[in-house]
């Protein structure tokens, strides 16, 4: 038997800009993600609840259920953005997916058509760009600044173009982990209700956050209907579990029940059984309160080893909370050679040209501490000092994090 055929007869379409994953050499220590620590998962916790769910439930966990997820899981979800989010929600107002990008995608198909303007931060992530193309959106950057997405440019915006949707990350700013203060909060609630405006808010790492308390989200504040919050379960567990959820006003819902039931049909009900088993015995709570303790004291080793081994070549403010740090590099640094000859070192960073909305150079780099221990992450720190010296070129003068209209220009895989 032949190979299949590597070329298709026929047109596919343009290529997508979604890097593929990259394989990392083995002992490289990876600072170009922030994602929880595989070895942390409670293991046994999750094995008993499998074995609790399948035999309280049996044969109905392994059937055709609700394409909206489990009711034992949107129950629990409901309770915990109720108690801990502000969200005042049952379980009718919950869907369960498979991770947010899926949340995100169904919410992009129910709410968008080809031609819609989307409003997006232009530091960001290119997946969901690309699921909001996918959609038919036309998407338009809008500048990032230390409190978040600038809410002034975008009415501008919405003075010259009509806006569907404005999608944003305003808990911990992607990637660069800014805070949106509650006024600004207000502001974009009051253009939004005003403009008829959606809100995609993506809260990905909530329950991550160290100083203080942490600030409510957008949808704990809606009253006019706009805000679809998306949250994530993948965070707190290990992101190969999927576990997504989002929240919607109930004719929105409706869409995505239905968007999910033709291209899902529904997920995996003993898992969600299993994750509802955690919830309800508090295992999951407690593992959380676990994690945030664990993260916060490894952002705190981060921190310590850039400061020792990267004082005159970093800057950076110690984000609030998250599961990595943005930090500046300084002007006369290579930002491709350095990531490059990390690489040879054993070190895996990115530039902050990754995020950018058009691909341009950026002074700048999201280095996650989540995944490594604090030897881990000193060790990885020198490394990159290590890969640093030959990797500089001349000053070329001041710098700025201000994001420019560009050429698009390649990006490098980083997951």
């Amino acid at each position: 038997m032949g190979a299949h055929r590597a070329r298709a007869g026929y047109e596919v379409g343009p290529p997508l800009d979604v890097p593929a994953p990259p394989a990392w050499p083995a002992g490289t220590l990876v600072l170009a993600k922030g994602a929880p620590d595989p070895r942390l998962v409670p293991v046994a916790e999750l094995t008993r609840a499998y074995r609790r769910a399948l035999a309280r439930h049996g044969a109905a966990l392994l059937g055709y259920g609700d394409p909206r997820g489990h009711v034992g899981l949107r129950r629990a979800l409901a309770e915990m953005l109720s108690t801990t989010r502000g969200i005042p929600v049952g379980p009718d107002d919950v869907v369960v997916t498979r991770g947010s990008q899926m949340a995100l995608d169904l919410v992009a198909r129910a709410l968008l058509r080809p031609g819609d303007v989307v409003a997006v931060e232009a530091l960001g992530n290119r997946a969901t760009w690309t699921a909001l193309r996918l959609a038919g959106a036309e998407l338009h950057p809008l500048p990032v600044d230390s409190a978040g997405l600038d809410v002034s440019a975008l009415a501008e915006l919405a003075a010259r173009r009509r806006i569907r949707a404005v999608y944003l990350t305003p808990h911990h700013q992607f990637p660069t982990t800014a805070v949106m203060p509650a006024t600004r909060r207000m502001q974009l609630l009051q253009l939004a209700r005003s403009l008829k405006i959606a809100i995609i808010e993506d809260d990905y790492d909530h329950d991550f956050h160290y100083e203080g308390r942490p600030v409510l989200p957008l949808a704990a504040r809606d009253e006019a209907g706009v805000v679809v919050y998306v949250g994530t379960l993948s965070k707190v567990l290990a992101p190969g579990l999927r576990i997504g959820f989002l929240l919607a006003p109930r004719s929105v819902l409706e869409r995505v029940r239905t968007l999910r039931q033709v291209v899902d049909i529904q997920g995996d009900l003993a898992q969600e059984s299993a994750v509802a088993e955690l919830f309800e015995d508090g295992d999951l709570m407690r593992h959380v309160r676990r994690m945030r303790r664990v993260y916060r004291a490894r952002r705190d080793a981060l921190v310590d080893a850039l400061r020792r081994h990267l004082g005159g070549v970093v800057d950076f403010h110690v984000p609030a909370g998250g599961m990595a740090l943005w930090a500046r590099v300084a002007p006369d640094v290579d930002m491709e050679a350095w990531a490059e000859r990390g690489l040879r070192h054993g070190v895996a960073f990115v530039s902050g040209r990754y995020y950018d909305f058009h691909g341009g150079a950026l002074q700048a780099m999201r280095l996650g501490f989540s995944p490594l221990e604090a030897a881990e992450l000193d060790e990885a720190v020198r490394r990159m000092a290590a890969a640093l010296p030959p990797a500089r070129r001349p000053a070329l003068g001041p710098q700025t994090a201000e994001v420019r209209a560009r050429p698009r220009a390649p990006a490098p895989a980083v997951p």
